[in-house]
């Protein structure tokens, strides 16, 4: 007993001094702490055009930085630019890992929208050789990735535009440069210089300033404390900047001829570097924004072609596996959520329900066409509603839900054009039930005599003709009707295999009957 009270009070003691150690740990500084554990670099490419595997790609490198505690994240840019709703998303995330120490490294350039990637950046280097600027706003309406409009310019005769979005992003511009310390009227001129820019001396330190920050010195100071040296970029000019001008001007923090060079001068390990490779998935998410809309309208009409068709074949395994791989694409990018692709499958097993349960009440199949029009957009976008206070993007809301659109017209065109034109093209016709070789009706009673269905391709029955069901039609399935073996829709109910049936419409590649009497 003695011998355990002892174990017991040793082990109390042990207890009370191990927590008071860690006490005393986590009471030290805890810069002094991270500073010790913080060790390797992060290494992101963000090379050639924007895209939706570039966002995931960084979001991925962030998070794998925060997970070994890296000293620094170097985004090595050579970028042309792109979409400004991606290069939002970019710097959002950059900018929220505001304990890292993000470092950015032209190699090349960083032209339009790469340059506000590059002075997002807590540091910034540049390679000799490299430039960084030219990041007009363009206008480019597209559809397939491909132009389908006028550029606009967006310069001040597109008096429209101008204010809005061009003061927003030179002011987007400016505020990153001034929260790391760059001169901020180079920065609005990378984007559109409204007024001249000029290299002056004040008070004999040399600064940039266009024509309203010399009014702001001038006042403040005197007109005989500033002294212009030079003009740096005209009146309605879009200034790009070599990596020396850059320097010179204190745009960037120094140039490095290689990234082993540019790791000496922050005074990191070569050794401890870990560069991410974009994934299967990021390259994936890439590849579903090049095809989207192609694998939208592809989807919706291989699930039309399913449901014109009785029974479940390609045609299904097709839709599901297109708008899955565009569902599976956006949400990679990180756009869809589980809330988006739950409503659209909501929306698709609602349109069953119309077909399949409750033929002809509509209810279900409009809800369920809202909820897949409404989950599509919704995976799309950033936010549930255009955003006024965000200029750009609330644009790019628009452009978007507008792709949707086009994609779901163009899907309802192709709909029409298969209804109308599949039945008569040889070989791609046997994907249309038509007249048969005189297969046995259901009650098995034999059937009429084979039709010349290939002499009379245009053959329609008229309206109110007689025949039976072969099969089941919920609401599809397949009738003869004087001879002819044909694919047809009910109105409205089940009709049970051998029953009397009556022709309600005929058009070219849809039947539609009723019943009008039981099975035999």
């Amino acid at each position: 007993m003695i011998a355990l009270l002892a174990s017991l009070l040793f082990a109390d003691g042990f207890a009370a001094f191990t927590a008071a150690v860690a006490v005393a740990q986590a009471e030290a500084p805890a810069a002094e702490v991270r500073a010790d554990a913080r060790h390797g670099t992060v290494v992101v490419p963000i090379h050639g055009p924007l895209s939706e595997e570039m966002v995931a790609l960084t979001i991925r490198s962030i998070r794998r930085a925060h997970e070994k505690e890296a000293r620094a994240i170097l985004f090595e840019i050579d970028t042309e630019g792109g979409d400004v709703e991606l290069m939002d998303r970019l710097i959002d995330e950059i900018e929220r890992a505001d304990d890292l120490h993000t470092v950015a490294y032209v190699t090349q350039k960083a032209a339009s929208a790469g340059s506000a990637i590059a002075i997002s950046c807590k540091s910034l280097y540049m390679r000799p050789g490299a430039n960084m600027g030219s990041a007009l706003v363009l206008m480019i309406p597209q559809f397939f990735g491909l132009p389908v409009g006028a550029i606009e310019t967006l310069r001040k005769d597109n008096s429209a535009y101008f204010s809005k979005i061009i003061g927003n992003y030179r002011s987007h511009w400016r505020a990153k440069a001034q929260a790391n310390g760059r001169p901020a009227a180079l920065a609005e001129a990378f984007v559109y210089a409204t007024s001249a820019v000029y290299q002056v001396e004040v008070e004999g330190v040399v600064q940039y300033a266009n024509e309203v920050d010399l009014k702001q010195i001038a006042d403040a100071k005197g007109e005989g404390a500033v002294r212009t040296l030079k003009t740096v970029c005209k009146e309605g000019e879009v200034l790009n900047m070599t990596a020396t001008e850059c320097y010179e001007a204190r745009m960037c923090d120094g140039l490095a001829t290689t990234r082993a060079d540019l790791l000496a001068q922050l005074g990191l390990d070569p050794a401890e570097v870990e560069e991410i490779q974009p994934s299967w998935s990021e390259r994936l998410a890439g590849f579903v924004q090049a095809w989207g809309i192609a694998f939208l309208i592809a989807g919706l009409v291989a699930v039309f072609l399913e449901i014109k068709l009785p029974g479940f074949g390609l045609p299904g395994v097709l839709g599901i596996l297109f708008l899955g791989l565009w569902m599976f694409g956006k949400y990679l990018a990180g756009l869809a959520e589980v809330t988006e692709v739950l409503l659209v499958v909501l929306g698709f097993g609602l349109i069953a329900v119309e077909i399949f349960v409750l033929p002809g009440t509509l209810i279900a199949g409009v809800a369920g066409a809202a909820a897949v029009i409404g989950g599509l957009v919704m995976a799309t976008q950033q936010t549930l509603l255009p955003q006024p206070d965000r200029p750009y993007s609330e644009m790019a809301w628009w452009s978007t839900t507008n792709s949707i659109a086009l994609g779901i017209a163009g899907a309802a065109v192709a709909m029409v054009v298969v209804a109308n034109y599949l039945p008569r093209i040889p070989f791609l016709n046997r994907a249309v039930l038509r007249a048969g070789n005189g297969a046995s009706l259901a009650d098995g009673s034999p059937p009429m005599a084979r039709p010349h269905d290939e002499l009379q391709p245009d053959w329609q029955p008229a309206r109110g003709a007689r025949g039976r069901a072969l099969t089941v039609l919920r609401p599809a399935g397949k009738v003869i009707v004087d001879g002819h073996e044909l694919d047809a829709v009910s109105d409205g109910g089940f009709i049970d295999a051998g029953g009397a049936i009556e022709v309600v419409k005929a058009e070219p590649g849809r039947l539609v009957v009723r019943g009008c009497g039981p099975a035999a």
